[in-house]
């Protein structure tokens, strides 16, 4: 009798043990950026809209796939990395209005020196060169990094990114946006995929964006709302972001003013996974 509670005991305290030790695992959560490194981000984005016009309803699937290139050209004193970043091709697949579309675009020369900190903030960013895609990559926002909080964190630990971004209107993006951006992001645990570890950081967060642009001769003013749900990848060897997945549901309205007032109510469900390799 006595044995068996002994046994017993042993076990759970063992349990306990290695559920503590779990719990307060923890990682240093930065970029670990290194001059002459390269690597390639595969972007996929697949986007569901539907939109409201004149008592009409239209529905507009799009997927798109991009590869950008990245070199990591030097490093600061205080750790931030320049970074050359080339896309280097893009497809996009569009199925609206009983129309099916596809374009390719192979070998671009758009490029941008952009530096990053080693929690990956963008620092600065100057483009180098353009093409007839630059529209597209305008959209794709190609550069962007998960924001990490630079430090060691603990399994189970969460941390917040509040921040507002502005973006100005350009070709294939008509609107003059400002986004209210909210995350809450949780190291969850470790997750094995393809025979390496990797820790697993779940994301949740929130955006609220308005703006106005013009477009044929028409003053269009934008208001929505975004729920993001998501999680990453964190590789602790290579110090990087290796996999993304965001899904994001979001409800819009445009006001249109021209020769005809009208108001456009927009729902988009939107899927992006981000590779890096």
């Amino acid at each position: 009798m006595m044995r068996n509670f002994t046994q017993m005991l042993i076990v759970a305290l063992l349990f306990v043990l290695s559920t503590t030790t779990n719990a307060q695992e923890s990682v240093l959560l930065k970029y670990g950026f290194k001059a002459g490194t390269t690597f390639l981000q595969e972007t996929e984005v697949l986007q569901n809209t539907v939109q409201s016009m004149m008592g009409q309803e239209m529905k507009v699937i799009a997927e798109i796939k991009a590869v950008n290139g990245f070199n990591v050209e030097s490093l600061s004193p205080e750790g931030n990395a320049t970074v050359l970043m080339t896309v280097k091709d893009i497809s996009i697949h569009t199925v609206a209005m009983g129309r099916d579309t596809s374009m390719q675009y192979s070998d671009l020369k758009d490029a941008a020196r952009i530096v990053y900190s080693p929690e990956g903030k963008v620092v600065s960013t100057a483009k180098v060169d353009s093409s007839e895609a630059a529209s597209v990559v305008n959209q794709l926002e190609t550069g962007n990094l998960i924001v990490l909080p630079g430090k060691e964190v603990k399994i189970g630990e969460s941390w917040d990114e509040t921040k507002t971004e502005v973006k100005q209107a350009a070709a294939g993006a008509p609107f003059a946006l400002e986004m209210a951006i909210d995350n809450k992001y949780t190291l969850a645990g470790k997750e094995n995929r393809n025979g390496k570890e990797y820790f697993k950081i779940t994301s949740s967060g929130t955006v609220a964006l308005n703006g106005k642009g013009s477009q044929m001769g028409m003053e269009m003013f934008i208001e929505g709302n975004a729920k993001v749900e998501g999680y990453s990848l964190f590789d602790p060897i290579r110090q990087m972001i290796v996999y993304t997945e965001n899904d994001t549901e979001m409800e819009m309205s445009i006001a249109i003013s021209g020769p005809q007032n009208m108001t456009v109510p927009m729902t988009q469900s939107i899927k992006t996974i981000v590779r890096v390799k």
